[in-house]
């Protein structure tokens, strides 16, 4: 489990390589009183099942789909904000392209329609609405959603008109099982919806976390790597 103080020790590695090597590397830090204020009433409310002070803000470069050099926040329980710089930093270091990076209250319930790539705000599963999604414990994220849509069992294809960008074909921004995407997620302990059976998620990572509980964070066993095994 991270700590603050531990947290903050990584931070400053981090800084320490930026300088080294003169590449930006992602950092994180506990939300600061105006990124609570932004997110209370919508991303977060006080029935949510993390509190404000368990969730950090992570600070990361990325390369938009024009080329140009980005950065972005994403918003994660504090448990995992190292998981998430580290990937983060590899998926620059590998120029995979990526729309945007926003917390998730910038753009609301429209997130997905404008291709943010976000990680917590506090909802029901979309496909088990009596449950609180991985977002809502700081556990996921979704990137570029237009390009890696869900499949709803209803409604089809998510976000509206994204059929087309279903299949796995290599196009740009999109992630499929064996890519660099997928396996820097995997390095560090995070699935893959894609994998989900009749509601494909492409968008979809969340951290591999396996017990009993329905609260993902008190499980009794956290994935610190993932090996992919591919069908044979």
């Amino acid at each position: 489990m991270h700590t603050w103080s531990a947290g903050l020790a990584l931070v400053g590695v981090l800084a320490a390589c930026a300088a080294a090597q003169a590449d930006p590397v992602a950092t994180f830090q506990p939300l600061s009183q105006a990124q609570r204020a932004a997110m209370t009433g919508d991303a977060w409310r006080p029935e949510c099942p993390v509190p404000l002070d368990d969730l950090a803000a992570v600070t990361v470069p990325y390369v938009d789909f024009e080329g140009a050099e980005r950065s972005g926040t994403l918003v994660i329980h504090q448990r995992f904000a190292g998981d998430v710089a580290a990937i983060f930093t590899e998926l620059h270091q590998a120029a995979f392209p990526i729309r945007i990076i926003s917390p998730w209250e910038n753009f609301g319930d429209k997130y997905a329609e404008h291709d943010a790539t976000v990680g917590s705000y506090c909802r029901r599963a979309q496909d088990a609405p009596e449950s609180w999604s991985g977002h809502a414990y700081g556990v996921a994220i979704d990137i570029n959603p237009r390009e890696n849509p869900f499949l709803d069992a209803q409604l089809g294809w998510w976000p509206a008109g994204t059929a087309p960008y279903a299949p796995r074909d290599g196009g740009i921004g999109k992630v499929a099982a064996g890519s660099p995407a997928f396996l820097a997620f995997a390095r560090h302990g995070w699935a893959w919806g894609g994998f989900y059976p009749g509601v494909t998620d492409y968008m979809h990572f969340y951290k591999s976390l396996v017990g009993f509980t329905p609260n993902p964070l008190a499980r009794a066993y956290e994935a610190p790597t993932l090996t992919y095994i591919p069908s044979r």
